[in-house]
């Protein structure tokens, strides 16, 4: 079974263009034109496209399978997300470089398992501002 400790840590990078961002906003149905329209997102206080919420919390999401693996492919165990909080802190305008975080917080038995808590975070590398705080708990199964 993967095991994971209080203190474990991950990151993970990457980077948005526009073409990501338009595409990120559209397959999550949002159309707001600040994710859309360059011309129409650079007249706005925010100077240009920046990535849907989302987007950028589904990647958030999606980051904690990436080094530790949510299931073991030889048998029926592994992670499940049971629940999962954002709280958007700015924009993320296109082609920023993105590192994307998670830190392991608690570990809580369960009569079937454990309970993993995690705490994460997106941090836009080229200002040093964070856009996206988040907080995770997963399930183990099939222990």
């Amino acid at each position: 079974m993967v095991t994971f400790h209080v203190g474990a840590r991950k990151q993970s990078w990457l980077t948005l263009d526009a073409d990501a961002i338009r595409a990120g906003a559209t397959l999550v149905g949002d159309f707001n034109p600040l994710h859309h329209d360059e011309a129409y997102a650079a007249r706005t206080r925010f100077g240009g496209l920046f990535a849907s919420g989302a987007h950028t919390s589904a990647l958030l999401a999606g980051a904690v399978s990436q080094g530790w693996p949510s299931a073991e492919p030889d048998s029926a165990r592994g992670y499940v997300g049971v629940d999962y909080a954002v709280q958007f802190k700015a924009p993320c305008p296109a082609n920023h470089r993105l590192r994307l975080e998670w830190e392991v917080t608690a570990i809580e038995p369960k009569s079937r398992g454990h309970l993993v808590r995690l705490d994460g975070q997106i941090v836009d590398e080229d200002t040093g501002v964070v856009v996206l705080t988040g907080r995770m708990a997963m399930l183990s199964y099939g222990d």
